[in-house]
């Protein structure tokens, strides 16, 4: 259903939102604007002390919901609300670690219990294989990551091993905003696009509605996660700012 749910859009726009920030319920409220909004899927983050992927807004975004009482128990509690309140699929985003420390079957059973159709996570095993079979038998997509050093065999290895969408990493390190993009990254999807018939997403460093539609001209869909934490960490009505700033990419 993600990747129908990414087709079915002009302008597919993930936005990213770390569970627990300002509070699990202001979560909830955020997710259900930004499904209204438009979004084509939204990507729910499990907060994590060792986010080795996330730059320093997500960071700091990690930190503060784990500073405010975040736990798994709390996010379970609220996925089947949230995924019943939008048309939209939810993804959850989490570090190997949050997943293992229930078993990696069980919580992944219950998140798909409660309406969760993805995963992504960013330090899965290099041979993942297991991982995905375990995903494909429970019904959950799981979303991989290429990077933009992945060479050409090692794409084929990671997109025959993906469900969902391809996230195309549109830079080297750490998310973040940026103010420009590599022109690499439009080789790096039509690339990927050869190897799949799985809607190919960029992600990691878009900021603004110009880098969206330029994305957008080659590549399925964008996730954009460091610009709208920074503007909801910044703002004193993140629900509504969460929503306007959906709304101008």
């Amino acid at each position: 259903m993600i990747a129908e749910a990414i087709r079915a859009k002009k302008r597919a726009v993930i936005p990213y939102v770390t569970a627990g920030l300002p509070d699990i319920e202001t979560t909830g409220e955020i997710i259900r604007v930004l499904g209204e909004a438009g979004a084509a899927a939204i990507e729910i983050g499990i907060p994590f002390s060792d986010p080795m992927a996330d730059g320093p807004v997500l960071q700091k975004a990690s930190y503060r919901a784990l500073q405010a009482g975040f736990t798994l128990d709390g996010l379970f509690s609220k996925l089947s609300t949230w995924s019943s309140s939008v048309r939209t699929p939810l993804i959850v985003m989490s570090y190997m670690n949050p997943l293992m420390r229930r078993g990696f079957e069980q919580t992944l059973a219950r998140m798909r219990d409660e309406g969760i159709q993805g995963v992504i996570i960013p330090d899965l095993p290099a041979e993942a294989g297991e991982i995905y079979g375990q995903c494909q038998f429970m019904g959950m997509d799981l979303i991989r990551l290429v990077a933009p050093t992945t060479t050409g065999q090692r794409q084929k290895e990671v997109v025959s091993q993906c469900s969902g969408f391809v996230y195309a990493v549109s830079v080297k390190g750490v998310t973040g905003a940026r103010q420009s993009l590599p022109i690499e990254i439009r080789r790096q999807v039509e690339a990927l696009k050869t190897l799949t018939d799985l809607p190919v997403c960029v992600g990691f460093g878009i900021s603004d509605a110009r880098q969206v539609e330029e994305m957008l001209a080659f590549a399925d869909g964008v996730i954009v996660g460091s610009h709208l934490m920074a503007k909801i960490m910044d703002s004193s009505e993140p629900v509504r700012t969460a929503r306007e700033t959906f709304m101008r990419l």
